[in-house]
């Protein structure tokens, strides 16, 4: 009768305790109580989120209650991801890493509290997580094996104190292939052949047709730092289309793609102007791990014929070697937009990143549903990227193109409000305060039409700045910023425009930023940093950086001699300031100080008069 009296129920377990806690408390008692405090604040509220029971807590542990095995696996992914987080916000030595374990199991009920096996079971898969890990009984695997994008590692069956049988345990494991069952003596045959087919078509449904296998990626091989996020590099698109006038729209692809994943504040996401580089390239996976200091690649292809499109991409865990995510898509042309935006989600899906509910409403953004005006802005866009007279104008036709065929699309206005503020300031057009008045109409319009449109705000503070507001200017850039925070142009903008403004250092520290983002420097990435560096006196690097621009990029106008030549001049480097003088001179032999728009543009009289000043006494026409 006593045994009737006993309540009994199925459920999962989830257990957390802090590895080496006792000797961060030695360390530092204080902040060790403070750490755990906030990080347990951090995985009660999860647990709660997915529907979980804390039930017991005693020193430096966790134990909750699931009514689901997959419910509390997200949890605890979701827990290691932000606990993570937090940690890369502390000194090392005052960080602090949970273990968790996670078991399936019949538990006895008493009250609020539940004991048996069940329970010592997952406490024991904690004590066997590594520090920041997961840990999981084979009934916990069976449950969730199918239905979460994530890898699991078997470690066969372990011992455990308490526990007479041993216990089937596998470790989660960040972008690794799922863990199949060993098959049976007698099936292994035909699921082998079985298997091999599978495997065929799967390649080719889902691999592009260049897409190779590597060797792993070695960290001690990279010439960058990895991120302390999960970090990916998107390659250029092939365009497999039957002609070559296509690749435009295969790069729009991939640089869509590469916007809306730096959307998302948890993923670091490497530039499309330094994993372009790679374009027409036959190179391996570990290779570009290796180039850019990052764990995974995205690579792809792109067909477009008549009124369809096939878009096939591959994510591989580079560290690893092997793919964790493939998809085909066939699809009508006017659908690319939601192809797009399901690469982006599989893809932050993959590599096991919550979405914060601003970046997932953010992913859902459409900003036009018109092919042909999405056509015209690509192009714009790619001829602006190298603002010459020739390549503006033409992008303004372009821009304005992309509005006629769709009023409603704020890229166009945000293209022409961005080519008007260039205008502007490298004087192109005849009137440059009309294009400055120009500019900031376009971009209120195209912000009015979509307020979660980051190049808007980028053309919005070009526009404030060619009418000489500085501070809107800034507001602007870092709107910009709030809404692609891992964006390269972004952080790029916001150097540039804090340069003008009067923040130097600051402008420094988000411009070397964008060059971790672009590894691969580009014209404006060099230019811009050689001139925050120059106004924040550091004359050595602008110079190394301007002798970098110089040489290894065309040079369409004047201002690189200008900055050169006044850099030289404040080193002490006269003879090398003349030079540069005379290079400006022979290239624009009409060139006048007085004239030049770009000087008046900074806020401070300092600055201007610094600038000024300089680069006449090295010789520069006034």
């Amino acid at each position: 009768m006593a045994d009737e009296a006993v309540q009994r129920r199925l459920t999962t377990i989830l257990a957390a305790d802090v590895a080496g806690y006792s000797r961060l408390v030695a360390r530092d008692e204080e902040a060790a109580l403070r750490t755990l405090k906030s990080h347990r604040d951090i995985l009660m509220d999860l647990i709660a989120r997915h529907r979980g029971r804390v039930f017991g807590t005693a020193g430096d542990s966790v134990i909750a209650e699931f009514g689901s095995a997959v419910e509390a696996v997200r949890c605890a992914m979701t827990a290691q991801e932000r606990l993570a987080e937090e940690n890369a916000n502390l000194p090392p030595d005052h960080q602090m890493h949970l273990r968790i374990g996670i078991n399936v199991g019949d538990v006895m009920v008493d009250g609020d509290d539940l004991l048996g096996d069940a329970v010592n079971i997952a406490a024991r898969l904690e004590s066997l997580a590594e520090p920041g890990g997961i840990t999981i009984s084979g009934s916990t695997f069976d449950q969730v094996r199918n239905r979460l994008s994530v890898g699991f590692q078997d470690l066969g069956p372990q011992k455990v104190k308490n526990i007479p049988e041993p216990v089937r345990t596998f470790r989660l494991v960040e972008a690794a292939a799922q863990t199949r069952p060993t098959p049976r003596p007698a099936r292994r045959t035909a699921l082998v052949l079985a298997g091999l087919v599978l495997v065929a078509g799967l390649a080719l449904a889902l691999l592009p047709p260049w897409a190779t296998r590597s060797e792993p990626a070695s960290i001690n091989r990279m010439k960058l730092s990895l991120p302390d996020r999960p970090s990916v590099a998107v390659l250029p698109f092939v365009n497999l289309s039957e002609t070559d006038d296509q690749d435009y729209f295969a790069d729009g692809i991939t640089e869509d793609i590469i916007t809306d994943i730096s959307k998302v504040s948890g993923i670091f996401v490497v530039a499309g102007s330094s994993s372009f580089s790679f374009r027409g390239k036959d190179v391996k996976i570990s290779d570009v791990a290796e180039e850019f200091g990052v764990r995974h690649v995205l690579q792809g292809s792109v067909r477009r014929s008549g009124g369809n499109v096939r878009i096939t991409a591959q994510l591989t865990d580079a560290l690893r070697g092997n793919t964790i995510w493939g998809e085909r898509y066939d699809r009508d042309i006017s659908d690319v937009f939601a192809v797009q935006l399901d690469v982006t989600r599989q893809v932050v899906r993959a590599m096991a990143v919550t979405l914060k509910a601003s970046e997932h409403d953010r992913l859902l953004q459409k900003y036009t549903t018109n092919i042909d005006a999405y056509d015209a802005f690509l192009r714009a866009r790619r001829l602006v990227q190298s603002p010459g007279r020739e390549n503006v104008e033409e992008g303004e036709r372009l821009f304005s193109e992309a509005i006629a065929l769709d009023p409603q699309f704020a890229g166009g206005y945000a293209g022409l409000a961005f080519n008007h503020s260039v205008k502007a300031r490298l004087r192109f057009g005849p009137s440059p305060k009309e294009d400055a008045r120009k500019s900031l109409e376009f971009a209120e319009k195209a912000i009015e039409i979509d307020p979660e449109f980051a190049w808007s705000y980028i053309a919005l503070a070009g526009a404030q700045l060619s009418n000489g507001n500085h501070d809107a200017a800034v507001r602007a850039a870092r709107r910009a910023l709030q809404i692609q925070p891992n964006g390269y142009e972004e952080n790029l903008f916001m150097g540039f425009q804090l340069y003008f403004a009067g923040e130097a250092a600051e402008a420094v520290r988000h411009l070397e930023l964008a060059r971790r983002i672009s590894p691969h420097d580009t014209i404006r990435g060099v230019a811009f940093l050689a001139n925050a560096y120059f106004m924040n006196g550091n004359y050595a690097k602008s110079e190394e950086l301007r002798l970098q621009r110089i040489t290894g990029f065309a040079v369409r106008n004047p201002n690189a001699y200008v900055w050169l030549a006044a850099t030289q001049h404040l080193l002490g480097k006269h003879d090398e300031a003349a030079a540069t003088v005379a290079q400006l001179l022979e290239l624009w032999p009409d060139f006048r100080l007085s004239e030049w728009g770009l000087v008046k543009a900074f806020k401070l009289a300092e600055n201007r008069e610094r600038l000024y000043n300089a680069a006449a006494a090295a010789g520069v026409p006034e």
